[in-house]
């Protein structure tokens, strides 16, 4: 996957986006894996890769959120869906995200880390900007580790990837060597998606600091 291919790719999919994605089996895979975690009153949020917006129908109306994506296509469509949500849209690349001091208490990459040129910098830069016991929510395609992909998979991700999207990553491959601490993790639509709750992993030098 490349970067500067994909804000191509994606400004001729955003206006097909929902209707590929936004069916009522997609919606529920989305909606199961919010239901995983928590997101308490106050909490900053922060959507990496947050795409036409599909994850708004999901989040609470007492969160402060923010969304990044790196085609001004997609975020527009995005805006039109805030309603009443304290949602800031920002075009942004995340594997390049910089958000100064700011920290978040729950950040989610849904179906980002099968799209971007180098998925190990985003997932870095998001353990870089999660508060303090802060959680990780990943929902996307994965490849069971360590085995090799199907040939019908094989076959699917030549398509796929056309689109921007590479179905045959190994998330335990992308985390490796991050401090990530997984917490619960299984697979659903079939076995086509992943979700992943985890947190940053502290040292004993971490913690007593």
């Amino acid at each position: 996957m490349k970067n500067s291919t994909n804000v191509t790719k994606y400004k001729v999919l955003a206006p097909l986006y929902d209707m590929l994605m936004g069916n009522r089996l997609f919606r529920k895979a989305r909606q199961q894996a919010f239901s995983e975690i928590r997101i308490n009153r106050g909490d900053s949020l922060l959507l990496v890769g947050v795409g036409t917006g599909e994850d708004f129908a999901f989040l609470p109306h007492h969160a402060s959120i923010t969304g990044i994506d790196l085609s001004p296509d997609m975020l527009r469509i995005a805006e039109t869906k805030k309603g009443q949500l304290d949602i800031n849209l920002l075009q942004m690349n995340a594997e390049t995200m910089d958000f100064s001091t700011q920290k978040f208490n729950v950040i989610v990459l849904n179906l980002i880390l099968s799209v971007v040129e180098h998925p190990e910098k985003v997932l870095e830069k998001s353990l870089k900007y999660l508060e303090h016991g802060g959680t990780l929510l990943i929902f996307d395609k994965f490849v069971e580790s360590n085995k090799k992909p199907n040939l019908l998979r094989r076959g699917l991700n030549i398509v796929t990837s056309a689109i921007g999207t590479d179905i045959n990553r190994d998330f335990n491959a992308i985390k490796n060597g991050l401090p990530i601490e997984i917490h619960k993790q299984y697979q659903t639509v079939y076995g086509l998606y992943t979700i992943i709750v985890a947190r940053e992993k502290y040292t004993t030098n971490d913690i007593s600091e």
